[in-house]
């Protein structure tokens, strides 16, 4: 669970980002609008920010409070297979340098979105000047096999021990891609977990848990034990391989020095891809772009697919595919197989 916790921050960075007065560049004299919503299929929970920033005549960022506020009173849409859902405002706690403030936003509960669905959002301002943006949810295409199902290679890639000849794990069957309209997308950033799935037993009663499997192992600078490595990043590679080492190595590790082995049980094993749209990872891209760089290539608020305003209407996607197991194997180490669970 690492990966996720150190990209949410990143993530509501962006969706709050017009929350902070400060974050904006001078420019010429403008008086804009800015929505930011992010919709998340792992939350049950979306959130749409609306801001108005006004500029003085000489392009000075505003000087009070005021000047730059969180909008209320709006009427936010979302239009999603062929209904209406109308986003209800309230005020939520933010972080902030070590504070926390206020934020005026909306909310909508228990939206379920599918891949290849088009979903767009309306807001109209309290002055009526309307805010407007479609979107529409990718569909990812790959193919997990039985799980684990090895494949010899000839290259040396890193595996416990050192670099090494040995089988490698493709954590897909196939590589995975990603389709609008049946039309291959291949600018969405995205990044691949597997996942093993376990019930134990303790005192009688099983409590479910679950491991990541790590892309390697890497001996540590003392040579007396192993690191875990897991790719932090978001990615335009749309594959992804382990070694069977590893993976052996993450089964020893559920149950370690447990000498009753037969209290685990494996349920499943699921690979999952967590992806940006396009139009989300060209927007993260900037930001980026923008905080890595010592040079001024591209403000944040320059990029935007936000009609009538600027901002980001944007989908961060989960897909999660069940890997068939191999029984033998997951009896191996002693442990019981029951999908069922």
């Amino acid at each position: 669970m690492k990966r996720a916790i150190l990209i949410l921050p990143i993530i509501l960075f962006i969706l709050f980002e017009s929350c902070n007065e400060d974050f904006n560049v001078n420019a010429p004299f403008q008086n804009v609008y800015t929505l930011n919503c992010i919709l998340r299929n792992d939350n049950p929970i979306q959130y749409a920010i609306i801001s108005k920033n006004i500029y003085t005549e000489n392009g000075a960022p505003p000087t009070s409070p005021s000047s730059a506020q969180n909008i209320k009173g709006a009427n936010v849409e979302i239009y999603y297979n062929d209904s209406v859902f109308v986003m209800r405002d309230t005020t939520i706690q933010v972080a902030d340098s070590g504070n926390t403030k206020q934020v005026n936003c909306y909310y909508l509960r228990n939206l379920v979105m599918k891949p290849g669905k088009i979903i767009s959002i309306k807001a109209t301002m309290p002055d009526g000047q309307i805010l407007k943006s479609t979107n529409q949810i990718p569909v990812c295409n790959t193919a997990p096999s039985t799980f684990p199902q090895s494949y010899y290679y000839t290259n040396e890639l890193p595996i416990v021990g050192g670099w090494q000849l040995g089988y490698y794990i493709k954590f897909p069957f196939y590589n995975w891609l990603f389709r609008i309209n049946n039309k291959e997308i291949n600018d969405m950033l995205s990044f691949p977990q597997l996942e093993i799935d376990y019930d134990k037993n303790e005192g009688g009663t099983y409590v479910n848990k679950k491991t990541l499997v790590p892309l390697s192992y890497y001996p540590n600078s003392d040579n007396n034990g192993f690191i875990q490595y897991h790719d932090l990043n978001f990615s335009s590679i749309y594959f992804a391989y382990t070694s069977l080492e590893t993976v052996n190595r993450t089964m020893e590790e559920i149950s370690g020095s447990d000498p009753y082995k037969d209290n685990y049980i494996i349920t499943k094993v699921l690979f999952t891809i967590t992806s940006m749209d396009p139009e989300l990872s060209r927007y993260y891209s900037a930001y980026e772009t923008y905080f890595n760089s010592f040079t001024v290539k591209l403000r944040p608020t320059d990029y935007s697919n936000i009609q009538g305003g600027k901002g980001i209407f944007g989908i961060y996607y989960i897909y999660a595919y069940s890997f068939a197991m191999d029984k033998a194997y997951i009896n191996s180490f002693g442990y019981q197989y029951n999908p069922s669970r």
